[in-house]
């Protein structure tokens, strides 16, 4: 089993998520604006370099975290580019990977990413314990975040339903809890040899109760569970 964990946002508190996976020899990839719209604080510079020399990707996820589907093709087209190239300079490094604000995308949005020059880009489609076909349609597993049954069907209906999608997720509601689910995919996971995509926002889980200890419950198990070596960021999965 291949396990991965992105993160959404650029909020300050990666930086929080960030050490806890370094503590426990996780790995994976944080997705960040240059900006966020919705008000929300974006981190600096000199955090971002500091999360990419502990080893993390740094992907990109638009100027201002504009929903890119509902914006003119001029603009879609700047989000793309402009996100892309400032962190770059900031890095000092290609930057390849893309989240999709919101996670909506479609056809013209992902040709316009890899014309711009993204490898790959992932969206929050769940449910899934692969890499799908296509890299500019990444999906996930799970978002850590504990979900009502509403949210993830529509999820699953969103995102194209199918069989074994919708069985997965009556595997994460009956788990009960956040950690008995990712245990629940992750042993399925294992059995097929697959991938263990997480995703979140570190934002929402100081808003969580109790999240930040069940983030770390979490944590402890995938690193108990998953052999350094299978430990991946989005761009390991898509090579």
């Amino acid at each position: 089993m291949r396990l991965c964990l992105s993160w959404d946002d650029g909020h300050p508190d990666d930086r929080r998520v960030a050490e806890r996976m370094a503590a426990h020899g996780l790995r994976g990839t944080f997705f960040v604006p240059l900006r966020n719209v919705e008000g929300r604080p974006v981190m600096a510079m000199s955090e971002l370099r500091a999360l990419n020399a502990a080893g993390f990707e740094i992907g990109a996820h638009g100027v201002d975290h504009r929903r890119l589907h509902m914006l003119p093709a001029a603009e879609m087209q700047r989000q793309l580019a402009e996100g892309r190239a400032r962190l770059e300079d900031m890095l000092g490094q290609p930057v390849l990977g893309l989240c999709y604000p919101g996670g909506r995308h479609n056809a013209a949005i992902r040709a316009a990413a890899a014309a711009t020059g993204y490898r790959y880009g992932r969206t929050t489609e769940m449910l899934r314990l692969d890499c799908g076909q296509d890299p500019f349609r990444l999906p996930t597993s799970l978002q850590l975040h504990p979900h009502g049954l509403l949210p993830l069907l529509r999820n699953w209906l969103r995102q194209g339903g199918g069989l074994s999608r919708l069985l997965r997720l009556a595997q994460v509601w009956r788990a009960g809890s956040l950690p008995l689910a990712v245990n629940s995919l992750g042993a399925e996971a294992t059995r097929q040899d697959g991938v263990l995509h997480l995703w979140g926002h570190s934002w929402e889980i100081g808003e969580q109760a109790g999240g930040w200890p069940q983030l770390e419950e979490i944590f402890a198990s995938l690193a108990a569970l998953v052999p350094p070596e299978t430990r991946k960021t989005c761009r390991e999965l898509v090579k």
